[in-house]
């Protein structure tokens, strides 16, 4: 069973080396592999000459082959050896596969345990025969897992925005870059973390299965998910999963890949708070010709007017064309602040959390309403200020800053940033405001302007 067991040994280090000679020809480590393969090889002649020598019954000069290759392989134990583990140690840091066993390959190592002591205390063929199988077949195992993660290319679509809450899709192609060889059962998920974990370990979140990927062909998968809250998802990579042939070993490949996933918050309608005072106070008429909705005048009809502002009564009357000119809307411009800081003993009140979700809805629900009015919005936050403008693109960026928002300590309960923008004194480009704080009303009056509108997040 020595015998076996070291010509099993030997074999491996002569191929481990031949496989670093073809990968370092011009490196130092080649040297290295060359000592490592003349030790293995010296050692295995010296223990091919002793069993023959034993054979034979030559003992002396079996004697003298089994203590030079006894020599040898404590040579190559301290020299090959340590060198070898920690080659391999570095290959795996650095390679995308990693191998995890499963229940069924847990068992399955047992049994091979089992048949091992036996073999070793009945000394009996059969059972070395059974081993041999054994063993064979979970190196099969670990050999079709790994080919079928390999030459594979992986492509995901993610929409460009989602809101909590509502199930979105994402689109992923698997590539076989091989010629003949299909790919079989297959799982792709992604890696990525929870925002509300204070942890920094990340989530596995399976998407999709491939039950079999042909030769040189693609297959796609839709996978619908909805994320449960809003936030910044950080994410680290994908992973490739598959188990095949037996269930033994699962072959598992990570695609390293940076990104972040903004998950917009749901605007809350208006209605669900009916305590803040009407919102359209803001906008004003002025006296001016423009394209507004009161009426200005009625003149003359020019060939460059348009034939839908004719007035036909007007018309009638005069037996000429007349039309009519309308007043002109000044400019509506709405300026929302949110300010996250908190007192120490307010955050750690229980139902504080669903409160400021609640305010960030609200947050949400007002700059859709003045977009979708025709006001120009201005979001305001410590950290990002988006500046006045209008239109869907305008209200994704608002939604994206309103995603990054988490509460944060603060003495006064307001932030001293936006305390200063809110005492300015110029309401002829501001004509509201609006301030989403966590202390109470009463307390922040003072320390903002007197045509602001404030909005407790305690009140909600």
């Amino acid at each position: 069973m020595f015998f076996v067991g070291f010509v099993y040994f030997d074999c491996f280090v002569i191929l481990y080396s031949i496989a670093m000679i073809q990968r370092f020809r011009r490196n130092k480590s080649f040297r290295f592999a060359l000592i490592s393969i003349l030790l293995t090889v010296a050692a295995l002649g010296a223990l091919m000459i002793s069993a023959v020598a034993g054979q034979i019954g030559d003992d002396d000069l079996a004697s003298l082959g089994s203590k030079a290759a006894l020599g040898l392989a404590i040579i190559i134990l301290i020299y090959v050896v340590p060198r070898m583990a920690r080659g391999m140690k570095i290959e795996y840091l650095r390679s995308e596969f990693s191998i995890h066993i499963p229940n069924a390959g847990l068992v399955y190592c047992a049994v091979i345990l089992v048949v091992t002591i036996l073999s070793l205390s009945s000394g009996n063929n059969l059972l070395y025969l059974i081993l041999s199988i054994l063993l064979a077949t979970m190196f099969l195992s670990w050999l079709s897992s790994r080919l079928c993660l390999t030459r594979l290319d992986m492509q995901i679509r993610t929409p460009e925005h989602i809101f909590a809450t509502e199930p979105v899709p994402f689109d992923i192609r698997l590539t076989n870059r091989r010629k003949l060889f299909p790919t079989f059962s297959v799982s792709f998920a992604v890696s990525e973390k929870d925002p509300a974990s204070s942890s920094h370990d990340h989530n596995k979140v399976d998407l999709a299965y491939f039950p079999i990927i042909a030769g040189r062909t693609e297959a796609r998968a839709r996978s619908e998910r909805v994320y449960p809250r809003r936030g910044v998802y950080e994410m680290n990579g994908y992973q490739l999963t598959t188990r095949f042939p037996f269930g033994f070993i699962e072959q598992r490949r990570f695609i390293e890949k940076h990104s972040e996933i903004y998950v917009y918050p749901q605007p809350l309608p208006l209605d669900h708070f009916p305590d803040i005072a009407p919102l359209a106070l803001g906008r004003t008429e002025s006296h001016i010709k423009g394209s507004g909705t009161d009426l200005y005048a009625i003149r003359n009809y020019l060939s460059s007017d348009h034939h839908h502002h004719i007035d036909w009564k007007a018309t009638a009357k005069t037996a000429q064309l007349m039309v009519r000119e309308f007043t002109r809307d000044d400019e509506w411009r709405v300026m929302i602040g949110f300010d996250p800081g908190v007192l120490k003993e307010v955050a750690e009140r229980d139902d504080y959390s669903a409160r400021f979700e609640r305010a960030i809805g609200l947050a949400a629900g007002l700059a859709e309403y003045f977009i979708e009015s025709g006001a120009e919005v201005r979001f305001l936050t410590p950290e990002e200020d988006s500046g006045y403008g209008i239109g869907r693109f305008h209200h994704y960026e608002i939604l994206r800053q309103l995603a990054k928002l988490k509460p944060v300590p603060c003495e006064t309960g307001l932030n001293e940033q936006v305390r200063e923008i809110f005492q300015r004194e110029t309401l002829a480009e501001e004509q509201q405001r609006i301030l989403i704080v966590s202390a109470p009303a009463d307390q922040i009056a003072g320390a903002v302007t007197a045509s602001t509108q404030i909005i407790s997040i305690e009140e909600l």
